[in-house]
């Protein structure tokens, strides 16, 4: 049967040639009516826009199109693509194109607690009472008011414990004249008033575990701070954040690396090659055999960071579905000086409100994610205090997991934390590094060929001190070129551990692997480099140049039961899983390959399907690859878009729980 192509979605824009016209009076009259007419579609266009994004402001798209023209040095040579190399065409994409606009709004603000605030704030050292919140307690006699706190701490977890055992002392300590200096790192407030319970709170804090500070003036030990934001595509975070973007970009003079590709589905195979180096299957053949084996044996850049003298720090928030934590067993010995994760979860449990799907999104009075970062500040402003250099690591879920729009929510917080941070001066002998792991992995935007493209490129934007580009000028050249290059979560696992050994920055190298699938990102990344070279798969790749097939094409229907077979023999032995069979074919494509595939001989073609199956109308996508007409494999994995709740409760395996459907749902109906 013969394919029968749409129109691709992003075509390389080619520049009209125009041919001088001698009469200059007519050619003037045809440049003034072109400009008029364009003047005239860009008002009618402007309107429609209003009318279609009734949220965003033609203010918000006019600074985004501004930023994008100031990012992009030579638009005519890049031809519509944001990355444009002899191994890579990455198209250019607009965050309100017309394809998107639907699924782009403003969500309705938080309530948290039902607007009843704290009645206690603290700050790096101390608890205090914040007197205007009595009134929201109906305390009228403050003197019938007595609180008191108690300390607690993590334990290690014995047999199949969760990573969130915390033991609390016995006693609790009165809170004299409602405020108290505190020297303990976790501790629970409780408040009675008029012989009852009125008023439960918990607080961290940073206290001294180190010894190691160094000289103010010695640079060669820059702080590392990373901040993760949960399920972010660049894209999105231009359409949702824009204050903070702006105060990255042009007051922090962040990198943003816009060719930055992930390599695998969700959050743990993502940053498993940011923090060790390595793919989860070579984890499971080194330091973790499978999921009930706990994180201890592998290593990560907090270890050898901390073996350089540096204070360490991990924390998450919505910790219960955690990088180490979801259908995994986190940790047996506390793997850095300060973890948070076990805090979170146990406060998120005790005071945790407003929960909208997967994450409590406040904690008691407080928004999580604002709570989460007020720690990180405490982190990096004690280390400050006592020179002590640090690498700290916290990943943020809370606000943006679940829904594309809900990151709008935080721009404001994002960008006062960053402009804090900075005015400060906390963070001049910092690297920083901004990012997500990938974009929103489900909803209807997903279905898009642009929210397909999204959800595989996350943001990261990389901060260096003014220091490093002064005195290592050609590595920061580097960076600022590698950010139109194709580059993954391995090298930016590579670009951390540079900072081990600044001082290797200025060395040159003698030679380089250009079959390496990672690189420092102050190395050249080679221009030829293609997702073959750097380890991605055919369905995580963006490179690849696509087209629209027909959905009732023979081949698609083919891929599309292979695809559907393949979930099958992976759930294959798990009795308490339904077989599931196609039910719908949604969408398809066919990516191209490159000229270095054919030369090979390979007669090799890529189908993306997006299907439905039953029961419990689950919305896949997947990457088939025919060689030599042959369908042969699925590539990389196959990708859930629409949420499965509790469908997959019997299911442990938390790559197969995406495909599961359990047996007994079947037998309620």
């Amino acid at each position: 049967m013969t394919l029968k192509y749409q129109k691709a979605q992003y075509t390389p824009l080619v520049p009209a040639k125009h041919k001088v016209k001698e009469n200059t009076k007519k050619f003037a009259s045809i440049v003034l009516c072109f400009w008029l007419t364009s003047i005239l579609m860009g008002i009618a266009i402007y309107f429609t826009n209003f009318l279609e994004l009734v949220s965003y402001s033609s203010k918000e798209i006019l600074e985004h199109q501004l930023y994008m023209d100031d990012i992009v040095i030579n638009r005519a040579a890049l031809n519509g693509y944001l990355i444009n190399t002899a191994g890579c065409k990455i198209p250019e994409m607009n965050p309100f194109d017309a394809s998107v606009k639907a699924f782009v709004s403003k969500p309705d603000m938080m309530v948290c607690n039902k607007n009843i605030p704290p009645l206690f704030d603290s700050n790096l050292t101390s608890i205090y009472l914040v007197e205007p919140a009595l009134k929201h307690y109906n305390i009228s006699n403050s003197t019938e008011l007595t609180c008191c706190y108690k300390s607690f701490w993590r334990e290690d977890p014995k047999g199949s414990d969760n990573d969130k055992q915390m033991k609390f002392s016995e006693n609790c300590t009165n809170i004299e004249d409602f405020s108290a200096y505190i020297i303990d790192e976790f501790i629970k407030v409780t408040c009675d008033y008029e012989t009852k319970q009125i008023y439960e709170d918990y607080f961290a804090f940073v206290p001294k575990k180190r010894n190691e500070s160094i000289d103010r003036s010695d640079r060669l030990k820059p702080n590392i701070l990373i901040v993760g934001l949960d399920a972010v595509s660049r894209v999105n975070f231009h359409r949702q954040m824009p204050r903070t973007l702006g105060y990255l970009v042009n007051k922090l003079g962040a990198v943003e690396m816009l060719g930055y590709n992930k390599v695998a589905d969700n959050t743990f195979v993502n940053l498993m090659p940011v923090l060790s180096g390595h793919f989860v299957d070579e984890l499971k053949q080194t330091c973790w055999p499978n999921d009930t084996v706990r994180f201890d044996d592998c290593s990560f850049l907090w270890n050898n960071f901390s073996d350089k003298g540096y204070a360490t720090t991990f924390g998450e928030d919505c910790a219960w579905m955690g990088i180490f934590n979801f259908v995994k067993r986190g940790f047996g010995k506390q793997p850095v000086d300060y973890y948070y994760s076990p805090y979170s979860w146990i406060t998120e449990n005790a005071i945790g409100n407003d929960k909208d799907f997967n994450c409590e999104l406040c904690l008691g009075g407080r928004k999580v994610y604002s709570t989460a970062l007020d720690y990180v500040s405490k982190v990096v402003q004690t280390m400050a205090i006592d020179s002590q250099p640090h690498f700290t690591f916290f990943w943020t879920v809370s606000l943006s997991h679940d829904y594309l729009n809900y990151p709008s929510l935080g721009d404001s917080t994002y960008y006062n934390f960053f402009k804090r941070l900075k005015d400060d001066g906390l963070i001049e002998n910092t690297v920083v590094v901004f990012m997500s792991d990938h974009g929103i992995r489900w909803g209807d935007i997903r279905q898009t060929y642009q929210g397909q493209l999204e959800e595989r490129l996350p943001f990261v934007y990389i901060v260096v001190p003014d220091w490093i580009r002064t005195e290592y000028p050609k590595s920061f050249a580097n960076l600022k070129r590698n950010s139109r290059r194709l580059t993954t979560p391995f090298d930016l696992h590579e670009t951390l551990k540079s900072f081990l050994h600044v001082e290797s920055l200025g060395k040159e190298k003698v030679t380089v692997d250009y079959s390496s699938r990672s690189y420092s990102l102050f190395d050249e990344v080679p221009a030829n480099r293609t997702c073959e070279s750097a380890e991605i798969s055919a369905h995580w790749c963006t490179c690849q140049q696509s087209v629209d097939v027909n959905v009732s094409d023979a081949s698609v229907i083919e891929a599309a039961q292979f695809a559907v077979g393949y979930m099958n023999d992976q759930l294959r032995g798990y009795a308490q899983c339904v077989k599931l069979t196609l039910d719908d074919i949604l969408n398809a494509r066919l990516l191209y390959h490159t000229e270095k595939e054919i030369e090979k001989g390979n007669d090799l073609k890529d189908y993306t399907v997006t299907i439905r199956t039953t029961p419990g109308e689950g919305v896949f996508e997947a990457t088939v690859r025919v060689k030599n007409n042959v369908f042969t494999a699925v590539t990389g994995t196959v990708s859930r878009l629409n949420l499965y709740g509790k469908q997959s409760s019997c299911m442990t395996d938390f790559h197969l729980k995406l495909y599961c459907y359990c047996d007994s749902l079947l037998k309620t109906f």
